[in-house]
């Protein structure tokens, strides 16, 4: 059977590298070595395939076909998407393996399990992978496999089900060859507004919210004509860091530290009672649109069968938007 070897989780919010210097220093370079550190976590367990539980920012899937789930099958990924590489600063693709014999097995186990999973084929990053794999530096190079949940366009599937999704991975991977050696990594959240359109709250007279709105409904093809979006995208997180609101003009606080520290204290003591009970409206009421990330958290646990954790650290960073967090799972390197 397969063995687990190393699970992290963090926050991937993109201001991290699009513009980490708003961040006060002292919090900045904490935040820095706890990403470094899980890094180091990652890389000891010398993994030969990573299982990557992330949602899609409009990469790959819009409102016109927007999967529940799916799991990337394909030689390679690659990342970032052109509408990334200016505003999350990085100059060069970097091409990611993707153990497609692999994936191929974990999707037809999921499918016989009785989830209703896509097919992806090669998929394009975003923030949701480039921010914690640039700042965890792991140095290594083994392949990552996709494993997308739905987070942006309702209805998303339940808490308790992303939950049991995290649970039939873990079963699928227990029956790969015994010398297989398999990583999870989740990224996303914790609480955050972020200027993607909801229909619930966005004020149709936010200009930049319509143009995000077409760009989510209509896909790539949009930003012919509007190349610059996502650079704006950039400029409107920051004036909305500095007003403290979502969206611009219409209050709402960025980030929840109550609920986000709750969060985190059910999740690294392993309470999958309290995961699999979360509903959309507490979530969406609580932790925002974006707050809807932790989707990804909770089908970590359920891949760690609900096995306790160690947070590295919290803050509430209203200049990245997010309530940025940091996990390692203690599993025993070989």
């Amino acid at each position: 059977m397969g063995k687990v070897v190393a699970a992290v989780g963090m926050s991937h919010a993109p201001g991290a590298l699009a513009f980490p210097e708003t961040c006060p220093e002292v919090i900045r370079t904490k935040l820095e070595d706890a990403s470094l550190e899980l890094g180091k976590s990652l890389a000891a367990g010398q993994p030969d395939v990573i299982f990557a539980f992330l949602d899609d920012h409009f990469e790959n899937f819009f409102r016109n076909h927007m999967p529940s789930i799916a799991i990337g099958v394909a030689d390679s990924h690659v990342g970032p998407a052109d509408q990334w590489m200016e505003t999350l600063r990085i100059k060069e693709k970097t091409i990611f393996p993707g153990a497609p014999k692999i994936a191929e097995h974990v999707l037809s186990s999921l499918v016989e399990s009785g989830f209703d999973v896509s097919r992806a084929g090669s998929t394009e990053y975003g923030n949701n992978l480039m921010m914690p794999w640039i700042l965890m530096n792991p140095g290594i190079t083994c392949p990552i496999i996709p494993v997308y949940i739905n987070v942006f366009t309702p209805p998303l599937i339940p808490y308790k089900r992303a939950y049991a999704l995290g649970e039939a991975i873990a079963d699928a991977v227990e029956t790969l060859p015994e010398e297989t050696k398999v990583a999870f990594l989740c990224t996303g959240g914790l609480s955050h507004w972020p200027p993607y359109w909801n229909e619930f709250q966005a004020s149709p007279d936010d200009k930049f919210m319509q143009r995000m709105k077409r760009y989510q409904t209509e896909g790539k093809e949009y930003l012919k004509t509007d190349p610059k979006l996502f650079v704006e995208f950039d400029d409107y997180e920051v004036e909305m860091a500095k007003k403290n609101e979502y969206p611009l003009n219409n209050h709402h606080p960025l980030v929840n530290e109550k609920w986000d520290r709750l969060f985190m204290d059910k999740f690294c003591a392993g309470d999958s009672a309290y995961m699999k009970a979360l509903t959309y409206r507490e979530v969406e009421d609580e932790a925002g649109h974006g707050g809807h990330e932790v989707l990804n958290w909770v089908a970590m646990l359920g891949a760690m069968r609900g096995q306790k954790s160690r947070l590295l650290v919290y803050e509430p960073v209203i200049e990245w938007i997010c309530g940025m967090t940091y996990v390692d799972f203690d599993v025993t390197k070989p």
